[in-house]
């Protein structure tokens, strides 16, 4: 069993070292764990689980011994914060239950990594990491990232956070947020990505430089790399190319940047993705119907049709073969012969031929025709230049959609064609500085969206 912390407060005061064994600590609701000065919290073989307050001091919490990764963990209901954390296994790693902060260093001193599995890291203003290598590292395949916040104003050569996205620029991006995520964007990535959202984001001129390391590649060779850039949250991808790659330090050079937004290395003769130019759900009395179109097809193999009860946990019911390679625009059609009775989310995975995949966003139904389904923006807050509105309509037409900043200020007016049933329309919302939008409708006074532009 774990050690239980359980009264108001326990104080490890500044010795060298505290070594916690095996069984662990837990921090109950109402409890308190404080680390006084520079004193180091060793957890051998275990984690920590904080239901409560954890105060780091100076000190650093090292995690030691061998065990399975999922043995050395960090847990609980309440965000905890570290000043120095140290990963200093013989083997293995260690496991995130919940988002950290870390106001100093992330050190990675032996052992294998820190998987997010699906948590954040934030370091803030002041973290850092530190030790970083092919074989000990940040990783998480399944989602999560780590992210910096710095001042860069005519940044030279500066890594914030040491994450691996260096910016040198004449201009003043001001306050920037620099995100570093691990799963593979459109199926065709490596396992990184940037997304680097800037206060000033237009005419940088920027030359970035993109860290990697080998176990990241996943498959590509490193001449073929080239930089992709998507202002749409990893939606679609425009090509960038590289000016230099140097194999041995694992860093792709690119200049003449003007915009930054998400970022990643993929093939450079290979496209990121199928460009998807609708997706639309159509219920009816006893089935629900899916189409979509696509604009162009590389090596296309199908599409897996995938639905939800609970908007997270999907299953496969049924596929579409693809075109494989078109430049022509082609229809889709899907009929769900069996529905569910209340709410259902639906999203396409789209295979390529070498086993590549992609996701949709997702469409979310009500086949309870009496409630009104609610319209909903992806992704808000919005990285880039680009939102998808998910909006039901119970008949085909034209509608007005406008846009206004928080003073009521007229920004952006669009024109859609809607079709009968719950679909995806992309708006293009161009270049915004931080802050709060609306979405309106014209005529419709109860059509009223919030978003916010990071």
């Amino acid at each position: 069993m774990k050690i239980n912390l359980v009264s108001l407060m326990l104080a490890i005061l500044p010795a060298t070292y505290i070594h916690l064994p095996a069984q662990g600590i837990k921090i109950s609701s109402g409890a308190s764990l404080v680390v006084n000065g520079s004193a180091n919290l060793v957890l051998a073989n275990t984690g920590i689980t904080n239901n409560g307050q954890f105060f780091p001091g100076n000190g650093a919490v090292m995690f030691t011994g061998n065990s399975a990764t999922s043995g050395s963990f960090i847990n609980g209901s309440s965000t905890t914060g570290f000043y120095n954390l140290t990963l200093n296994k013989t083997s293995n790693g260690i496991q995130l239950g919940r988002d950290i902060s870390i106001s100093n260093i992330l050190l990675f001193t032996s052992g294998d990594s820190l998987f997010l599995n699906s948590f954040n890291i934030d370091l803030g203003l002041t973290g850092t990491l530190s030790g970083e290598a092919s074989t000990k590292r940040i990783t998480g395949r399944t989602g999560g990232y780590i992210q910096s916040t710095q001042v860069l104003n005519a940044p030279a050569a500066v890594n914030p956070g040491n994450l691996g996205f260096q910016i040198t620029s004449t201009a003043n991006l001001g306050s920037t947020v620099i995100r570093r995520g691990h799963q593979q964007q459109s199926g065709a990535s490596i396992y990184r990505y940037f997304t680097v959202t800037p206060t000033n984001n237009s005419g940088l001129a920027a030359t970035i430089e993109f860290y990697y390391f080998d176990n990241e590649l996943a498959g590509i060779a490193e001449p073929n790399l080239a930089l992709f850039s998507s202002a749409n949250g990893g939606v679609q991808w425009l090509n960038l190319g590289e000016d230099d790659i140097n194999q041995g330090a694992n860093i792709l050079t690119l200049a003449s940047i003007d915009i930054l937004n998400r970022f990643t290395l993929a093939n450079i003769s290979a496209p990121l993705a199928v460009k998807l130019i609708r997706f639309y759900v159509v219920p009816a009395a006893n089935e629900v119907t899916l189409h979509w179109l696509t604009s162009t097809e590389s090596n296309n193999h199908y599409f897996a049709v995938e639905r939800s009860a609970d908007g997270m946990h999907f299953m496969e019911i049924g596929k579409v073969p693809g075109y494989g390679t078109s430049n022509q625009e082609q229809q889709y059609r899907f009929t769900d012969l069996w529905p569910l009775s209340d709410k259902s989310w639906y999203r396409l995975r789209q295979v390529d031929i070498d086993g590549k995949i992609s996701y949709t966003p997702v469409l979310m139904i009500n086949r309870n025709f009496n409630t009104i389904q609610p319209a909903r923006l992806y992704p808000n807050p919005v990285p880039g230049t680009t939102i998808f509105l998910s909006l039901n309509s119970d008949k085909a037409g034209e509608r007005t959609f406008m846009m206004y900043n928080q003073a009521g200020m007229l920004l952006k007016q669009f024109n859609v064609s809607l079709v009968t049933g719950t679909q995806l329309i992309e708006l293009q919302t161009g270049l915004l500085p931080a802050g709060i939008y609306i979405l309106r409708q014209q005529g419709n006074a109860r059509f009223n969206l919030n978003f916010l532009k990071q």
